[in-house]
């Protein structure tokens, strides 16, 4: 009876092995699969193609909000809009309601003076103002109108390069 329990012992313990063994075979092969996809989606995490000059233009400003203690964060995106350079949201973190800005990059003066009039009719967004080819428009709530003409008069009086 010994030697059955033992066999069976033995049995087991070679299954375990055997299992193990496959389990360690797929870990490694998940790891190359792993870092496979990793190397693969890496060249998507690139600079924007926007380039460091569009950024640097809203980044000045960005700079002078922070400065003035409106801290938050950067977004610039493409638009869809072939009118437009790009589009730059820039979400304020030290409050809990919703507070964003955002910019908006035109080709020209004439076109940023045409949305400057659209967005004057939208009455979710507030202090809204151009500065040359950029059109600022903020987005606060529940509104905020002291906030919102402190960084309008920023963004007016702000050199934009």
């Amino acid at each position: 009876m010994g030697d059955i329990v033992s066999g069976r012992a033995l049995n087991r313990q070679m299954h375990f092995f055997r299992s193990a063994a496959i389990l360690g075979s797929w870990n490694m092969k998940g790891f190359f699969v792993i870092a496979i996809l990793l190397l693969a989606l890496l060249p998507g995490c690139s600079p924007s193609p926007l380039g460091t000059e569009t950024t640097r233009e809203v980044s000045s400003f960005i700079d002078e909000l922070k400065a003035n203690g409106v801290d938050g964060s950067l977004q610039i995106e493409v638009p869809a809009n072939d009118d437009m350079e790009y589009i730059a949201t820039y979400v304020i973190s030290a409050f809990t309601s919703t507070r964003i800005i955002s910019f908006f990059k035109f080709r020209n003066q004439e076109r940023a003076e045409f949305n400057l009039t659209e967005a004057m009719k939208n009455p979710k967004l507030s202090g809204q103002a151009r500065n040359g080819t950029l059109l600022m428009a903020a987005t606060f709530y529940p509104p905020d109108e002291e906030a919102v003409s402190r960084i309008r008069a920023l963004f007016m009086a702000h050199n934009f390069k």
